[in-house]
């Protein structure tokens, strides 16, 4: 009976101290959980994390380099992989080359494709590079009268105003504006890399990576599966409690 008594009274105390441990672990849980479930329709997913401390943890670093570039009354820079108009993100595209103005557009030129954006840059037309010249795009410009003009393989190439089709131009063009890049601006520099880092984290993913403890790695997974255990073993325990609160009950009602 000693015995018993002494299992129980075991059993209680690591049920509070477990439980009270616990709690915190199992409301974080429940709300984040409820969070995620609901993380489109907040815009998680479309929302980045800024915090340098963060974005330092995760290893995001700055852009290698950085490629401005004027067109009109705008800036437009490559950053890696990455496309600004001004301080706003664009879009992706490999290998940017140049930029140039024509009417209301401004076009953004990678290796293998050309971007189209409005002067607010959104995107009016993504084009593949693919005129039959299977070369990239080395460079781009525009003439006097703005109609644009990629290199490519050594040839030169202009559309047309509505840029429906590509046509060989041969070598020597009158009056040719070729894009080339100018020094980023120091404001604009801090603001396009501060982007370039948190474009890695959503506030989405930061979120999962709390609610499985993948942000802090292997350690935190096993945290958390200790935490997991030990809510195992109060569900197990606060039954045992139960039973036996229940059996004792009754054993004292037939006396």
């Amino acid at each position: 009976m000693v015995r018993k008594k002494k299992r129980s009274s075991v059993i209680r105390r690591l049920h509070r101290s477990l439980g009270a441990g616990a709690a915190v672990f199992v409301i974080f849980m429940v709300l984040s959980g409820m969070i995620i479930n609901h993380s489109n329709s907040l815009g998680l997913d479309q929302r980045h994390v800024s915090q340098p401390s963060l974005l330092d943890w995760y290893g995001l670093r700055e852009p290698e380099s950085i490629q401005s570039y004027t067109a009109g009354s705008n800036w437009l820079s490559f950053a890696g992989s990455q496309l600004y108009l001004d301080d706003k993100y664009i879009a992706t595209i490999s290998d940017g080359v140049g930029a140039v103005s024509s009417g209301d557009l401004v076009i953004a030129a990678g290796a293998d494709e050309l971007l189209l954006l409005d002067q607010d840059g959104n995107m009016v037309e993504r084009l593949p590079w693919e005129p039959g010249n299977p070369s990239p795009i080395e460079s781009i410009g525009r003439t006097d009268n703005e109609l644009v003009v990629v290199k490519s393989g050594g040839q030169l190439w202009m559309t047309d105003e509505n840029f429906l089709s590509w046509q060989p131009t041969g070598n020597l063009i009158v009056n040719m504006n070729w894009s080339s890049s100018t020094p980023t601006p120091d404001s604009l520099k801090q603001a396009i890399t501060q982007m370039y880092r948190s474009e890695g984290l959503s506030m989405e993913r930061l979120l999962l990576d709390l609610h499985s403890g993948r942000i802090f790695g292997p350690a935190g997974i096993f945290i958390y599966d200790l935490l997991a255990l030990a809510l195992g073993f109060l569900s197990i325990s606060g039954l045992i409690l139960w039973f036996r609160s229940r059996h004792n009950g009754k054993s004292k009602r037939r006396k």
